[in-house]
């Protein structure tokens, strides 16, 4: 009894609550439940005062039937204009590769070795054959007609009528329109003369055609042995004949035409004939291009008989001396009437005054007449021939009667020039 008396003392009265009737509220624990609500109310306030308040959300714009088929009216004619901008650029484009609805023009166009692709469109658009260079060169790429010998100099006849690619195959090596140039060659010339001939005919640069001689390595068998260097190894074998050159044609091309032309004409028969003769074809053409330059008559026969005379091993006349003035001739810049004492001391072994044998080489490109005279030459035992004042040719077999005869015909000639110069005094007088 004593314990639970002891008890009840030690454990805490119970705070039961109260109601306060002038406050309207529980006292005690209510109290307690009440105060925490309104911590909870305060935290709560005060935290959303900590965060920034909320925009309200917007409010989606609906749009109305009109806009949107406005909207798709105006996208759609911005394609519409956009397909027909590029229809348009594509058709304008087409009809210049085609060659469509363009106005008739022929136009001759002249490319020369070395031009480019850019030089030939801008040509090809300044004479109105196309529009656009830049879409020409595009093309020749693509279709691989600009690669490396698709394109030949030459000068060529084109019209607006011709596509992309008929142009392009106009002005390549097949052209069925490259402009041709007849040309003959006089017999007698030089490579020099020839050279100037063919550019005065529009056929090559005559500087182009001697570098091209100079350089170019001509496959031949009959040059193999030529004794002349550089370009002059080339002299006397561009026979003289009548040709057809492409104009503005490539120098080795025209050469090449040249030299072909003589190993096709210098045939079987003429090859017998040289081995018979038995001498080398670079001693004939040599023996050649002197007969042609000695005389222009029907005596070719006898003065080549005169020229292998004087070079036989075993005459006494002339010792192996050829003494052609016509390789004197060879030597100078202009052709003279009558050489001096000077033009015959000239140091060169085409100087056949100075130096036995044969020159070193052709004096002239001969025809093919006096070929024929030098691998036939006549049997006569003439050491030397003179050209008379009557136009004919005299030939003798001794020294004695040839310088008889020439002064007898220097005599008449200074004879004849004396009454002349008489005559005309006599004719001034009267006037």
């Amino acid at each position: 009894m004593a314990d639970d008396e002891l008890r009840k003392e030690q454990e805490p009265e119970e705070d039961w609550p109260t109601f306060d009737w002038k406050d309207g509220i529980l006292s005690s624990q209510q109290d307690g439940e009440a105060a925490a609500s309104a911590a909870e109310a305060a935290q709560r306030e005060a935290s959303q005062q900590e965060q920034p308040p909320r925009e309200p959300k917007k409010k989606k714009k609906h749009m109305s039937v009109q806009a949107t088929i406005l909207s798709a009216l105006v996208y759609l004619l911005g394609v519409l204009l956009i397909s027909y901008g590029i229809a348009t650029a594509g058709w304008t484009l087409a009809n210049d590769v085609l060659a469509l609805n363009k106005e008739e023009l022929t136009a001759s166009i002249t490319i020369v070795s070395g031009e480019s692709l850019d030089e030939i469109a801008e040509e090809l658009e300044e004479a109105g054959l196309i529009e656009y260079p830049l879409l020409f060169k595009l093309f020749a790429a693509f279709t691989g007609k600009a690669e490396d010998g698709k394109i030949v100099s030459g000068t060529y006849e084109l019209t607006t009528d011709m596509d992309y690619s008929a142009l392009l195959t106009s002005i390549g090596p097949q052209s069925p329109v490259r402009s041709v140039v007849t040309v003959t060659i006089p017999e007698g010339y030089t490579m020099e003369e020839i050279f100037a001939l063919l550019e005065e005919n529009g056929v090559c640069a005559a500087e182009d055609l001697m570098e091209a001689a100079e350089t170019e390595d001509f496959d031949y068998a009959f040059l193999e042995n030529v004794s002349a260097t550089g370009a002059n190894r080339l002299e006397g074998y561009l026979l003289p004949d009548t040709y057809e050159f492409y104009m503005q044609a490539s120098a080795t091309s025209v050469i090449n035409k040249l030299l072909s032309n003589f190993e096709t004409r210098f045939d079987e028969e003429m090859q017998a004939q040289l081995e018979e003769l038995d001498r080398t074809m670079e001693e004939v053409m040599i023996v050649a291009s002197i007969i042609e330059k000695e005389t222009d008559g029907q005596d070719q026969k006898d003065i080549a008989s005169v020229i292998y005379n004087r070079l036989s091993e075993d005459n006494t006349e002339t010792n192996g001396y050829l003494q052609m003035d016509s390789t004197i001739q060879y030597l100078l810049d202009e052709r003279k009437e009558n050489l001096t004492a000077e033009d015959l001391a000239v140091d060169s072994p085409y100087n056949t005054y100075l130096y036995p044998g044969l020159p070193v080489g052709c004096i002239c490109c001969p025809g093919l007449e006096a070929i024929e005279a030098a691998l036939n030459p006549n049997e006569t035992d003439y050491y030397y021939f003179y050209l008379g004042n009557d136009g004919t040719t005299y030939f003798f077999s001794d020294y004695t009667a040839f310088m008889q005869f020439q002064e007898e015909q220097l005599t008449e000639a200074e004879a004849d020039s004396g009454e002349e110069d008489v005559s005309s005094g006599d004719e001034d007088n009267a006037a």
